[in-house]
């Protein structure tokens, strides 16, 4: 299962971005990331929920979850792949964290995705 979520125009206008202007300040760079974890298949259903609502808080840019179970075991692997400046990266912290803490989580880490830039 894939679950993605692009940033609109209306997005932008309502996060007060509509009316900055380009010209003014050079734009920031946003980097690729990527988190990966994983749970038992029992539950899952509580890891995706925990996921998608630290999603909703700091990455408004968009994301894209992918969800898969693992082959021949009682596993499920969450992958999401998200762009964000250094000073949104203390989202991505929170949600690694976060999902560290669950005692259900069997793994969590995150890295950089070298090669795939904006």
């Amino acid at each position: 299962m894939r679950i993605t979520k692009l940033e609109t125009k209306l997005d932008t206008f309502f996060n007060g971005n509509y009316f900055l202007s380009n010209t003014s300040q050079a734009p920031l760079q946003r980097l690729p990331y990527e988190v990966i974890a994983s749970c038992r298949n029992e539950q899952a259903q509580h890891i995706e929920e925990l996921i998608l609502l630290q999603l909703q808080d700091g990455f408004d840019q968009g994301y894209e979850l992918e969800i898969k179970p693992r082959a021949r075991q009682q596993l499920v692997d969450y992958t999401i792949s998200l762009t964000c400046t250094t000073t949104e990266r203390a989202a991505l912290v929170r949600l690694v964290s976060r999902l560290g803490l669950e005692k259900c989580v069997r793994s969590v880490r995150w890295q950089s995705v070298p090669g795939a830039r904006d």
